[in-house]
């Protein structure tokens, strides 16, 4: 179903015999350092500068939850973040592997491998714009593409800009970015996360009056939604196949103002939990929602 369909209608082992592999220097011979990645967030900021990258865990969830830049197709899958699958990743041999706090407990099996950088960019209770630029930078110097880096974080900035410009409608009326985690209850975005830093370079104001954990959102269940009141709740894909028909029998639902207003939409995902490219599509995506339904 696309980003135009309102919500509510009745349609629809370790390492056997391996061991550490040695540090291979700043650069291989006529390329640049290879990097495996845990977090699809940095991967794509790799992928943004044209960086080495070899593997990322879950491959298959790319196209779901980060879906830009595109994957290259020779980037190798390495399984579940929290249970990588460690013979291949000993058999790609990459210089360096990234990831994040949140992964640190298999961070002993990692550096059977190779370095374990760590990168704290989320799931601090603040804004993470500040975590975010600096990862780019930092990734940038490993990688040997200060430029690029530099280059994606001045372009981004500038795109968020141009769009800032260009919005006027949408500003009336307050934005609730949502998934479905079931038919009862709902993550919604705000203070904390890189989708509030995008809506505030924006301009657009978030209409979820409640707080927000460190990693920048709430689960709420359905009936806290009587709380935004009217505005634009824009729900990101993928949403749980039954919830739709669900919706469309409650009279909760049916009764919210958002939904009487016909002012709900389904819109295409966005890492919540990405970098620059992240936030990039999201003020692509929310100045063509502009342009074609307010």
């Amino acid at each position: 179903m696309s980003s135009e369909t309102p919500m509510g209608l009745t349609r629809r082992g370790l390492l056997a015999g391996i061991g550490a592999v040695a540090w291979t220097g700043p650069a291989r011979a006529g390329g640049g350092r290879r990097f495996a990645s845990l977090d699809h967030g940095l991967a794509q900021t790799l992928i943004a500068i044209d960086a080495d990258l070899s593997a990322i865990a879950q491959v298959p969830y790319w196209d779901i939850w980060t879906v830009e830049p595109p994957l290259p197709p020779d980037v190798a899958n390495l399984g579940l973040a929290r249970e990588p699958n460690m013979e291949s990743l000993a058999r790609l041999a990459p210089d360096l592997i990234l990831s994040t706090p949140y992964l640190e407990g298999v961070r002993h099996q990692l550096e059977l491998v190779a370095p374990v950088e760590s990168f704290p960019i989320h799931a601090v209770g603040a804004s993470p714009w500040s975590n975010i630029l600096a990862a780019t930078r930092r990734l940038g110097v490993l990688s040997d593409r200060v430029e690029a880096a530099e280059r994606l974080i001045v372009e981004t900035e500038a795109e968020l800009a141009r769009i800032r410009d260009a919005l006027s409608r949408l500003r009336d009326l307050p934005v609730v970015p949502m998934h479905f985690v079931d038919s009862r209850h709902v993550r919604i975005y705000g203070q904390n996360g890189v989708i509030q830093d995008t809506l505030d370079r924006l301009g657009l104001r978030n209409g979820w009056p409640g707080p927000t954990n460190g990693w920048g959102f709430a689960t709420a269940g359905i009936e806290r939604l009587v709380e935004i009141g009217d505005g634009w709740v824009l729900v990101f894909d993928p949403v749980p196949p039954d919830v739709e028909a669900s919706l469309a029998g409650s009279p909760l639902w049916q009764g919210l103002p958002f939904v009487r207003a016909d002012r709900v939409r389904r819109f295409p995902n966005v890492l919540a939990f990405g970098t620059l490219p992240a936030a990039a599509r999201l003020a692509r995506l929310l100045a063509a929602f502009e342009r074609d339904h307010v």
